[in-house]
């Protein structure tokens, strides 16, 4: 008997996986927010301490003693002037200086007052020399040396003079816009600032920290020299955060 084979075919498929695609164009923009507080907590969350400040004098009984501080604020109250050069008085746990920015060139913070008082001068002492998780305690002790001729170094921190950039700008108190969320902060949409344009101290200067809040913790020391008018005066320390 003669067989007949039959061949079923299989459906044809192809032979490669081929692609379509659309590329998608963006920039994520830099930001930078910044807080203040004065009198700082010396242990977490950090921010406004409740108690009063410590501010150590360069003669005793020449500088009044700390107050609990209202937010923002740095009140060295009475100093009494010497006979010839500067009485210092020096303020620990004055300022911290939180940051939050994305910037990957990085930023700088600029640090300045308004406009100097004939016959004082303010010491900046940065206890952070990067951004840190939390500031850095001071550790300053005992009876600092006051302003001469330059400011002076104390716990092995060198103090930089700050320097007057110009009247301040009215706004709606002092402080910053920003709150980090522990602590307690002067959040203040439009503080009272003097514009940066140059100089001041660079406190710091480096790659941008992607990490959330970082942290500066400062000291601030004010002279008064025999020349000093007497009566009640102010100053304005403006905090500049600038792109690289």
């Amino acid at each position: 008997m003669l067989g007949i084979a039959t061949v079923t075919a299989a459906p044809s498929m192809a032979s490669t996986t081929v692609y379509g695609s659309a590329q998608l164009k963006y920039t994520v923009n830099a930001t930078a927010l910044v807080s203040i507080a004065t009198n700082y907590a010396t242990t977490a969350p950090y921010g406004q301490a409740a108690g009063a400040s410590t501010i150590l004098p360069s003669v005793a009984g020449n500088c009044t003693a700390g107050v609990a501080e209202t937010l923002a604020t740095l009140t060295f109250g009475g100093v009494t002037p010497p006979s010839s050069g500067y009485t210092g008085c020096y303020y620990k746990n004055a300022v911290e200086v939180g940051i939050n920015s994305n910037d990957a060139s990085g930023y700088k913070v600029i640090e300045y007052i308004d406009t100097l008082i004939a016959g004082t001068q303010v010491c900046l002492f940065p206890l952070n020399a990067t951004p840190a998780a939390a500031p850095t305690v001071s550790g300053a002790s005992g009876n600092p040396a006051a302003y001469v001729a330059a400011c002076p170094t104390v716990n092995s921190v060198a103090g930089t003079a700050l320097t007057g950039l110009g009247a301040a700008t009215a706004g709606t108190g002092f402080g910053a816009a920003s709150n980090p969320g522990t602590g307690t902060w002067d959040v203040t949409a439009t503080p009272t600032a003097t514009t940066y344009t140059a100089g001041g101290d660079t406190v710091y200067s480096g790659s941008s920290l992607l990490s959330g809040w970082n942290y500066i913790g400062e000291d601030v020391q004010l002279n008064v020299a025999s020349t000093a008018a007497s009566g009640a005066d102010t100053n304005v320390l403006t905090v500049a955060v600038i792109p690289n």
